[in-house]
């Protein structure tokens, strides 16, 4: 029996849920209306005091699908065949959904409110430092180079002058390129953490309230 309420709902619901596959859309949609059925929600009032507006249990949703994705290892995107950076690139994005959810979320505000500004406190304090380092590293490389031809620009005049400079250019150079893919193997565990912090916390706040997620029911 068709029901404008729930009809309206899911008309307006399927307009965000763009980033899943049509597959992935119907099932999400199917649930809800199925969900709404059960429950019966038959006024827009109601439906909305139940799963919040279209475009919140959107926001949860994708955020649980990418999660979800996450935590595979985005094997099921391209049969798994795709770069770092594109990995990294979803994580990103699945960060930035985790927290659209968390705004989504009236229980979770105020949690939000307190744990996203230390959270990204964290993190810009991480990223400044790493730039720093990276500055640091960079300026350093320039003083070893120069260092270098400054060694062989005085070849004639004094061999033992150019050993000196050459021999500290090339040391100050093989400090860095040791130190250099230490501190890049370092970010890429960091980031790690951070993706995991992230997918607990996700789950955390798409499984523990009364807004149903779809995969609860089989799994209750």
């Amino acid at each position: 029996m068709k029901n404008r309420a729930v009809d309206s709902y899911i008309d307006e619901f399927k307009i965000y849920l763009h980033q899943l596959s049509e597959k992935e859309q119907q099932d999400v949609i199917e649930f809800y209306q199925e969900y709404m059925i059960d429950a019966d929600l038959t006024t827009s009032e109601s439906i909305i005091n139940e799963l919040g507006t279209p475009k919140h249990l959107a926001r949860k949703v994708l955020a649980d699908y990418s999660i979800k994705m996450s935590e595979n290892n985005y094997q099921n995107v391209n049969d798994g065949q795709i770069t770092s950076n594109e990995r990294f690139s979803k994580n990103l994005k699945m960060i930035g959904l985790v927290i659209l959810a968390l705004m989504a979320s009236p229980m979770a505000i105020i949690i939000a409110i307190i744990l996203i500004p230390l959270i990204l406190l964290f993190i810009g304090l991480i990223v400044f430092m790493v730039l720093l380092f990276l500055f640091l590293v960079a300026m350093s490389v320039v003083g070893g180079i120069g260092a270098i031809f400054m060694g062989l620009s005085v070849i004639f005049q004094s061999f033992g002058t150019t050993i000196f400079y050459v021999g500290a250019g090339l040391m100050i150079l093989g400090v860095d390129f040791f130190l250099i893919p230490i501190i890049i193997a370092l970010f890429k565990w960091f980031f790690s953490v951070v993706v995991i912090f992230f997918r607990w916390l996700g789950k955390k706040l798409l499984h523990g309230r009364k807004t149903p997620m779809k995969g609860e029911k089989d799994n209750a």
